[in-house]
């Protein structure tokens, strides 16, 4: 067996142990989902630990700080594959982040679920995927336009309305 890569094998606050498993594999590793900031990721920059990084724009720092990510990976020829499990919006984000860095290898997604949940999310024409690449959208900000009549109906009972 020959896996593309395995996804955070331990959890990232043992980086000891994440030493130990690379020595001991020719896999290729993958971390970052649950790492904050720049910080986070230097251990398994500096050590030779992961072969791609896995920021989530949400918990990494944002924009802002993924890009420091992705700018300090890019000095040792790191790819970044991006963890994008979240809304429309955060979708959106990764998108258009992905195509803004020069070492963006790929991005999770949760569109194409058969709840079509994260589809719903706006009220736009839905994301266009064709042959695993997603449009970038183009409209204004992230391309984005919320569905609130979805969106409200996804609340919990008593759930003040945000929007």
């Amino acid at each position: 067996m020959r896996p593309f890569f395995v996804e955070d094998p331990l959890p990232v606050h043992y980086t000891e142990g994440w030493q130990a498993v690379r020595d001991a594999t020719q896999a290729p590793l993958l971390v970052g989902e649950k790492l904050e900031l720049v910080q986070g990721f230097r251990p398994f920059i500096d050590r030779g630990i992961a072969d791609y990084l896995h920021p989530d724009l949400a918990f990494a720092g944002g924009i802002t700080g993924t890009k420091k990510i992705a700018d300090y990976a890019l000095l040792s020829r790191r790819p970044v594959a991006l963890h994008n499990v979240g809304s429309l919006i955060l979708c959106y984000a990764s998108a258009h982040f992905g195509s803004g860095i020069h070492n963006f290898f790929r991005s999770e997604s949760a569109l194409g679920r058969p709840d079509r949940h994260v589809e719903q999310m706006s009220t736009e024409a839905p994301p266009l995927v064709r042959d695993g690449h997603l449009r970038v959208p183009d409209g204004p900000g992230l391309g984005f336009a919320p569905n609130d009549d979805y969106l409200r109906s996804q609340m919990m009972d008593g759930e003040p309305w945000w929007g």
